[in-house]
């Protein structure tokens, strides 16, 4: 016959685990629940709405890093709609990409925004960062199109046509083909204005 004080601390020790359990599912269904209302329900009317909702979802449960890709993109949104003088907006973008990036360093939304945000300062590096991440998912013809716009406007057409190659014969073809020509038509108008002077 099983000991009694076994059988009751058990029990309590189940009792505790269940507890715990529910009280993590409830926080993490809350926490959809702001994500999912942010992202499928009614249109935000603004950017604080939607970033404060992001901020209360990502205090219950911190493991979700899909709250953090709403967040980023929609700070870096709200940055470029503002014609970029805002940089509050930058700065919440890059703090939400971070730490989206520090949960899922190759989760391709959170790339895409970080390369955004570096090639500010940096389009070299944007460049790197993006290169890293279509190394690594190779076979999407939509990180080679991307890639190829960079390319292209920073001036490095012969790498930007070499990447178009990835793309043909996909629907992201004509867009990057685009996007290309129109950069190369750009450096060509700024060329002949350095030289006009």
């Amino acid at each position: 016959m099983s000991d009694p004080w076994f059988v009751a601390l058990v029990g309590v020790f189940l009792l505790v685990i269940s507890l715990a359990g529910m009280r993590l599912a409830l926080r993490a269904g809350t926490a959809q629940a702001y994500y999912f209302t942010m992202k499928y329900g009614s249109p935000v009317a603004d950017t604080f709405q939607l970033l404060e909702a992001c901020r209360k979802a990502y205090a219950l449960y911190p493991w979700n890093y899909y709250f953090s890709i709403l967040a980023a993109e929609a700070a870096y949104s709200a940055w470029e709609q503002q014609r970029r003088h805002d940089d509050s907006w930058f700065h919440q973008a890059s703090l939400w990409c971070e730490r989206g990036l520090r949960q899922n360093p190759w989760k391709s939304q959170l790339r895409r925004v970080q390369a955004r945000l570096l090639w500010r300062d940096s389009p070299r590096e944007a460049i790197r960062v993006w290169r890293e991440y279509t190394d690594w998912h190779f076979w999407e013809p939509y990180n080679h199109a991307v890639l190829a716009e960079m390319y292209a406007m920073a001036g490095d057409f012969p790498r930007a046509e070499a990447e178009l190659l990835w793309t043909e014969g996909t629907v992201e073809e004509q867009n990057a083909r685009r996007a290309v020509d129109s950069a190369r038509q750009e450096w060509a108008e700024a060329l002949e204005g350095d030289w006009g002077e």
